[in-house]
């Protein structure tokens, strides 16, 4: 093969390679920065979450049944692992530490 066929195959490799390590790269920050987005989100929306539960709670009275505690801390749980604490903990401390009570029967 003569030298300037093979100095531009050589070039044509070099370029395609190097474009689609910049488009990897490319992808993978936008993939963070979106994934980054997506567990605040869902942060934000469990916090608002345990926030209700306790608002509901304390107008029946302030006391919770054990369905509505173990909720809070499935909810509490998974807002835990995406980074969450601080204030959803205290409301979640709030949940737990509520006076039992039966649940009320539906009607």
């Amino acid at each position: 093969m003569n030298p300037i066929a093979q100095s531009l195959i050589v070039w044509a490799i070099t370029g395609l390679l190097g474009a689609a390590g910049g488009y990897a790269t490319a992808w993978l920050r936008l993939r963070k920065r979106h994934d980054g987005a997506m567990d605040v989100g869902v942060r934000v929306l469990l916090l608002c979450e345990l926030e209700r539960q306790q608002r509901e709670l304390v107008a029946a009275g302030a006391t919770a049944d054990n369905e509505s505690k173990a909720r809070a801390q499935t909810i509490y749980d998974a807002y835990h692992q995406l980074g969450g604490n601080g204030h959803g903990t205290q409301v979640n401390n709030d949940i737990q530490s509520m006076p039992i009570t039966r649940r009320k029967p539906q009607t």
